[in-house]
């Protein structure tokens, strides 16, 4: 049974959502006024700035795909199992989603650095905790042919819109070293597909979903995967750079969130992630 304060605290879940909607809408607002044109929506050095609607049309597309397809699926549920760990893992999973960022700015980290602060705080520390104390929470998995089938189809469309399409931005690879760029796309593939999806989706938005309910814990989780990206994604301008990522990484993350909500499929969230960084790159890479 859902222990009592786990009941009361999903009414903070409305307040929650719409907070998340108001810091969405003004950070967009904000974005408008400073770049009205468009913005830089990767770290690699030059990166052009591009249309909000190319950045945003392909996870708004995304979401209500995962919505409508299958019609007749109902969303997969998680719930507290124990109070016990469930408390003591989310709030380290909390505590690490905060400091990372925090670790970016004051260390600062960077280039390596930057991966080795990610798969320790992000990867290695909760997936030891997690060893550790189990039993927090319990995930209603889908075992029908649907978790693939679904998932497959919101990829391929999305897929298209966000990498195929012609409005989409090449990855210059001129004057790069191929294995450099190999070397760091499998960095990233590895750290940013895989790890990020552990983290954010699997371990902490199912706590977050369990404790708050499911709409609140995709909006703090994509938050939280958001200002994540401030460690890479930042140009000095804090108000604006917070801005930024709360509309491009934030939509993508409340995609991500959705997905994992509705289907319960991790490998369905990696393959959009690490299609989401490198496929550019691998078609750099195929065409020489």
């Amino acid at each position: 049974m859902l222990p009592r304060s786990i009941r009361g605290s999903r009414s903070l879940g409305f307040w929650v959502v719409i907070t998340g909607a108001v810091l969405w809408a003004v950070s967009l607002t904000a974005l408008l006024i400073v770049s009205p044109l468009g913005t830089a929506v990767s770290s690699d050095p030059g990166a052009e700035a591009i249309s909000y609607w190319v950045t945003l049309l392909p996870s708004a597309v995304g979401i209500a795909l995962v919505l409508l397809i299958p019609r007749r699926s109902r969303p997969r549920t998680s719930v507290v199992r124990e109070r016990r760990p469930f408390v003591i893992t989310t709030v380290v999973l909390l505590v690490l989603a905060a400091l990372f960022p925090l670790a970016c700015a004051m260390i600062p980290l960077q280039g390596e650095l930057y991966i080795l602060g990610k798969l320790i705080l992000l990867i290695i520390l909760p997936a030891v905790v997690l060893l550790l104390v189990r039993r927090g929470v319990h995930i209603d998995f889908d075992k029908s042919a649907a978790r693939w089938w679904a998932p497959a189809i919101v990829i391929v469309i999305w897929t298209v819109l966000s990498q195929v399409a012609p409005w989409n931005p090449t990855f210059a690879i001129a004057g790069l070293d191929p294995a450099v760029v190999v070397t760091a796309a499998v960095a990233t593939a590895l750290t940013a597909g895989v790890g990020e999806e552990l983290f954010y989706r699997r371990w902490l938005q199912t706590r977050l979903e369990a404790g708050l309910g499911a709409w609140s814990g995709i909006v703090i989780a994509s938050l939280a995967f958001a200002l994540m990206h401030l460690g890479s994604h930042g140009t000095g301008d804090f108000f604006i750079d917070v801005a930024r990522v709360i509309v491009v990484q934030g939509s993508f993350g409340l995609f991500l969130g959705i997905m994992w909500w509705r289907y319960r499929n991790l490998t369905a969230n990696v393959i959009v992630h690490v299609f989401a960084n490198g496929w550019a790159v691998g078609v750099a890479l195929l065409a020489g």
